[in-house]
């Protein structure tokens, strides 16, 4: 779908990173902004700064993903119809399954998976009875390929794709669109705030964070994939060369995730 001139949008996890990448690209459409995050003083600087970038308004406040009531003050909040939901706040984790803790693997998928459902649960209902809209769900080239040593993460992941897929089925034929966007490493604070005990690892995710794409790259081809209506925006090419692997020689593609495992267990 082709976002209307002056799109009203909510964002969640708005107070950094990608979320204030994608409302400042937003911002020069002259969107009307609500932005959310746990961080509300963060979630106020970006609308500070998207008030600065052309947003034609914006209202911060802050929203824990993973609360329902939480979800249900941000929908009251907006005030207007809404063209564009993007569900984008996330946490990391890394660790080997039997190693990362239990409490990890609870928390990365109570924020990257049910923060995810919760959005959709509360604005589906809402772009239906409307009858327009677009959800942008944010997942990850690791809910495709599954990479060793991430496994809380890649299942948060893979979930809001198959929840992705699966509302996009349910829409068929309305004039709500359902995007899912699956990036590789590309540059933003989430490492640093990951749960990751090995230092190994951590310093590995944050080298190849600080060497990807900009935020903002990634946020506009994001956007760019919301309204040509695709399902999949996969942004990278090393991501969509490796989804083709994949589904196409699975034999290899297992081959080379094992080696990358047993390099990165060194």
């Amino acid at each position: 779908m082709s976002l209307p001139e002056s799109p009203c949008c909510v964002i969640t996890g708005a107070g950094g990173g990608f979320g204030r990448a994608l409302a400042l690209e937003l911002s020069r459409r002259n969107a009307h902004l609500v932005l959310s995050d746990v961080d509300v003083k963060g979630a106020e600087e970006t609308a500070r700064l998207a008030t600065a970038a052309g947003a034609a308004s914006t209202k911060a406040t802050r929203c824990d993903v993973t609360k329902i009531d939480d979800w249900k003050g941000l929908a009251a909040a907006v005030g207007r119809p809404v063209d564009l939901v993007v569900n984008n706040a996330g946490v990391s984790s890394a660790g080997s399954v039997g190693e990362l803790p239990i409490e990890d693997w609870r928390w990365t998928l109570e924020v990257d998976l049910f923060g995810v459902i919760n959005g959709c649960h509360t604005f589906a209902p809402i772009l239906r009875s409307q009858g327009h809209g677009h959800v942008l769900n944010v997942a990850s080239a690791a809910g495709l390929f599954s990479p060793p040593f991430m496994g809380a993460y890649n299942v948060a992941k893979a979930g809001v794709i198959a929840l992705s897929e699966t509302l996009n089925a349910e829409l068929s034929g309305t004039k709500v669109g359902v995007t899912v966007v699956c990036p590789t490493f590309f540059k933003t604070n989430i490492v640093n705030s990951g749960r990751i005990a090995d230092p190994k690892l951590r310093a590995r995710a944050r080298g190849m964070v600080d060497g990807g794409k900009t935020a903002e790259t990634i946020a506009r081809a994001a956007i760019a994939s919301v309204e040509r209506g695709e399902l999949y925006a996969l942004p990278m090419a090393d991501a969509r060369w490796f989804w083709r692997l994949k589904r196409t020689a699975p034999v290899s593609f297992n081959a080379i995730a094992g080696r990358i495992g047993r390099r990165a267990s060194k």
